[in-house]
C-alpha cells in the first residue's frame, strides 16, 4: 500500500450515515491498543522485577514513564490536533508506539526499557484527544456522551485484553516473546486505521484558528477544564494503580489469591467499565444534565473503596462483585470529557481536552509512585513480596481520591448539555 493511499482522506462511504462510527470507533481502536500497552505492567510486574532487579519504586517509575510521555506531550498534542490533519497525527503518533513497543522487547537495561515504555506513552498522549476531535466534529453534541463511552469501553476492552488472556500468552511464550506479537498487532492495526479514517464529514466547515493564543489563554483560567480533569483522574485511579500495576499482587497478598484467579478478578474492573462507560454517556446525554451522574457515581465509589479498604480477606466472589461494581460505577469519569469539550470554544476543543488530560495522567502517574511509596514505607524489606498490612496501608489512597472528586464535581458548573458560545 503507498503512502498516498494511507492518508488519503475521501473514502467511498463517507456519505454513509455509518461514516462517523467507522471513523470515530476507529480512531477508538488506536485508544484500545494504547490502553492494551498500559495494562500488560500487572501482568509481567514480577517478570520485569527480576529481569531488571527492581524493587516496588523503580517499578513504579518504569510503569509510570508510559504517563509522563502523556504529561509531557499532552498540551503539544492539543495544539497540534488543533492546527494539523487528525488523521496523519493518528500515523504517526502509532508508529511511535509501536515502535516503543518493538523496542521494550528487546530492552536488556533499565534505562532503555524506561525510554521505550515512554515511547508508547507519546502514541497515547494523541490517541484519545484525536478521539473527542473527531466525535466532536462527527456527532451532535446530545450525541457525544454515548458515544466518548463507547470509545473509552473500546480502550477499556484493550485492558481486559492485557490481563487474563495476554497472562496466559506470558506463561506459553514469555513476556517478551508477547510483547513482540503485541508490536505485529499494532502494525495491522496502523495499516488498518490508514485506509478507514477521516478528518471530518464530507462539505464540514473547516474551524477558524486564528485565535488560538486568546483561546490558550480563555482555556487555561477556565475553571471548568481543571476541575472536569480532577473529577476524570480521582475516579480513573483504582485503573491507573490496580489494572495497570499493582492489583495482581495486591489480591495475591492480601486476600490470598493465584496470580490467575487474582488478574481475572483485576479485569472485572475494565468489564466493569465497559458497561459503565457508555452507560453514564447515555444517561447523562438523556438528562441533558451532567453534574447529577457525576456526584452519584462518585459518591458510591467512595463507598466501595472503602469497604475494599476496612474489610479484611475477602472471598473471590465478593472481590469479583466489589471489583466489578468499581469499575461501573467509575464509568461516570467519561461524562468529564465531554463537560470540558461543551466549556470551551469548538476550535480550542484539542487544547482544552489536552489541559483535562494533563491532569488525568499526571495524577496516574503520581498515584502509581505515591502507591510504591506507601508500601516502602510501611515495609521492612529493600525489594520483594510486599505483606497484607503493606496493601491495606497502600490503599488508603484510594478514598482520599474519591473524597476529592467529590469537592470537584460540587464546585463544577452544569453545563445542560450544550456548549458555550
Amino acid at each position: 500500500m503507498s503512502n498516498a493511499a494511507l492518508f488519503d482522506d475521501k473514502k467511498w462511504w463517507s456519505n454513509s450515515m455509518l461514516a462517523p462510527w467507522f471513523v470515530c470507533l476507529g480512531a477508538g481502536c488506536f485508544f484500545l491498543y494504547e490502553f492494551f500497552q498500559l495494562n500488560v505492567f500487572d501482568v509481567i510486574n514480577v517478570a520485569l522485577r527480576d529481569d531488571f532487579n527492581l524493587d516496588a519504586t523503580r517499578l513504579s517509575w518504569l510503569s509510570s514513564a508510559y504517563l509522563w510521555a502523556n504529561l509531557i506531550f499532552l498540551l503539544p498534542a492539543g495544539m497540534i490536533l488543533d492546527r494539523y490533519s487528525v488523521k496523519k497525527v493518528i500515523m504517526v503518533s502509532l508508529s511511535i508506539c509501536v515502535l516503543g513497543t518493538f523496542g521494550f522487547a528487546f530492552a536488556r537495561h533499565f534505562p532503555l526499557a524506561f525510554f521505550c515504555h515512554f515511547l508508547t506513552g507519546i502514541g497515547n498522549a494523541f490517541c484519545f484527544l484525536s478521539c473527542v476531535i473527531l466525535v466532536s466534529r462527527w456527532f451532535d453534541p446530545r450525541r457525544q456522551g454515548l458515544v466518548i463511552g463507547l470509545i473509552v469501553t473500546m480502550a477499556f476492552v484493550g485492558g481486559m485484553l492485557a490481563h487474563t488472556p495476554f497472562a496466559y500468552l506470558v506463561m506459553q511464550l514469555g513476556w517478551r516473546s508477547a510483547v513482540l506479537l503485541d508490536g505485529a498487532l499494532g502494525v495491522v492495526i496502523l495499516f488498518a486505521l490508514g485506509m478507514i479514517l477521516q478528518d471530518r464529514p464530507n462539505g464540514a466547515k473547516v474551524e477558524n484558528k486564528a485565535h488560538t493564543h486568546t483561546s490558550f489563554k480563555t482555556i487555561l483560567c477556565n475553571q471548568q477544564t481543571w476541575l472536569a480533569g480532577l473529577y476524570t483522574s480521582c475516579l480513573n485511579l483504582p485503573i491507573m494503580v490496580l489494572c495497570v500495576l499493582w492489583g495482581v499482587n495486591y489480591l495475591t497478598e492480601a486476600h490470598g489469591l493465584s496470580v490467575l484467579a487474582a488478574s481475572e478478578v483485576v479485569s472485572l474492573i475494565l468489564i466493569g467499565s465497559i458497561f459503565g462507560c457508555p452507560l453514564a454517556g447515555y444517561m447523562s446525554d438523556r438528562q441533558g444534565k451532567r453534574k447529577p451522574l457525576m456526584l452519584f457515581c462518585s459518591l458510591l465509589s467512595l463507598a466501595v473503596v472503602m469497604l475494599l479498604v476496612k474489610t479484611g480477606p475477602l472471598s473471590i466472589a465478593w472481590l469479583s462483585l466489589m471489583f466489578f461494581l468499581l469499575g461501573l460505577f467509575s464509568g461516570a469519569q467519561v461524562i468529564g470529557y465531554p463537560l470540558v469539550a461543551e466549556s470551551n470554544a469548538a476550535h480550542a476543543t484539542g487544547t482544552a481536552t489536552a489541559l483535562a488530560s494533563m491532569v488525568i495522567m499526571g495524577g496516574g502517574a503520581v498515584a502509581q509512585i505515591l502507591f510504591g511509596k506507601l508500601l516502602n514505607l510501611h515495609t521492612d524489606r529493600i525489594s520483594g513480596a510486599y505483606t497484607a498490612a503493606d496493601f491495606d496501608y497502600a490503599m488508603w489512597l484510594f478514598p482520599v481520591a474519591m473524597g476529592i472528586a467529590v469537592f470537584a464535581v460540587l464546585k463544577m458548573k452544569e453545563t445542560h448539555c450544550k456548549r458555550v458560545e
